[in-house]
């Protein structure tokens, strides 16, 4: 994110974060990339938002990934058409900011289940990164799948891709990826500009993520996972996003993978995109 764009507080805490690293690097360049990557997965907004009128009347029941508790919610349609849709928020987000999509959706016939990831919302947990959201979403296949449809915004919509990469569904699901986290690289690269981190410590830090699961920074990637799931997706982003940026999107949208359908908007960026009435109305009549 731009400098001009950030409040005093949140230079502050860039400062703070920047000078400790820096002092740790000073003595060892593991214990900086350590707090780098602990930085990196903190969510950087208190998302323990109080539940709506209309998540007051759903179905609360709890799930554990990892050890961690995890919220859940399911509604259940009046009009029942045997569909189900998972809803998947995005860091530092919350699946109520998702509600919109939720009463239309019902009237589909969808029953709708989303959730709150760990270290979100009510789930418990201080960190994530796309590996623990990715198991969390495995989890609630298990529990409450198969699903019908899905919608993943940002990096729940990398997650999703990695979850769907990992279990397949005997029929094609639908799938929305809404400003999805393309490229992981492109988000350390962010990360770590902002930061203003010399190059060592980011070679450390890539070196952690692929001691995690033996998969190089590049393997947590939409476009990596694509032509292995077998989905049809409807792909919506902002082409002014700086979260998620448009140039990792314009590579994959070059090749036309016969199963995706590209949506390009602007002036909405990483957040207002969701919230915008039109983009419902495409994502629910995709549904």
């Amino acid at each position: 994110m731009p400098s001009h764009q950030l409040s005093l507080a949140q230079r502050l805490g860039i400062n703070y974060y920047r000078t400790k690293i820096k002092m740790l690097n000073s003595v060892s360049t593991q214990a900086a990339a350590k707090a780098t990557l602990d930085i990196f997965t903190k969510p950087y907004a208190n998302t323990r938002k109080k539940d709506t009128p209309l998540f007051k009347h759903a179905k609360r029941f709890f799930f554990h990934s990892e050890g961690t508790q995890l919220m859940g919610y399911h509604f259940t349609s009046d009009k029942p058409a045997g569909k189900k849709l998972l809803i998947i928020h995005g860091f530092a987000g919350s699946c109520r900011a998702f509600e919109k999509f939720i009463t239309p959706s019902l009237k589909k016939g969808y029953d709708v289940y989303t959730f709150d990831a760990p270290a979100h919302g009510l789930s418990h947990g201080k960190r994530l990164n796309a590996l623990m959201y990715r198991e969390a979403i495995l989890e609630m296949m298990k529990l409450h799948g198969p699903f019908d449809a899905y919608i993943g915004h940002s990096l729940g919509g990398l997650s999703l891709m990695l979850a769907l990469e990992q279990m397949p569904h005997p029929v094609a699901p639908k799938a929305v990826l809404i400003a999805p986290a393309t490229e992981s690289t492109t988000a350390a690269d962010n990360f770590f500009s902002m930061l203003q981190l010399p190059a060592e410590i980011r070679t450390a830090f890539e070196k952690l993520i692929e001691d995690m699961k033996s998969q190089p920074l590049s393997w947590y990637s939409v476009s990596r996972v694509l032509p292995i799931v077998a989905a049809n997706i409807l792909w919506v982003h902002d082409e002014d996003d700086p979260t998620t940026p448009i140039k990792d999107v314009w590579p994959v949208a070059e090749i036309k993978p016969p199963n995706v359908q590209f949506h390009f908007t602007r002036g909405l960026g990483h957040s207002k995109i969701y919230r915008e009435n039109e983009v419902k109305k495409l994502v629910v009549d995709f549904l």
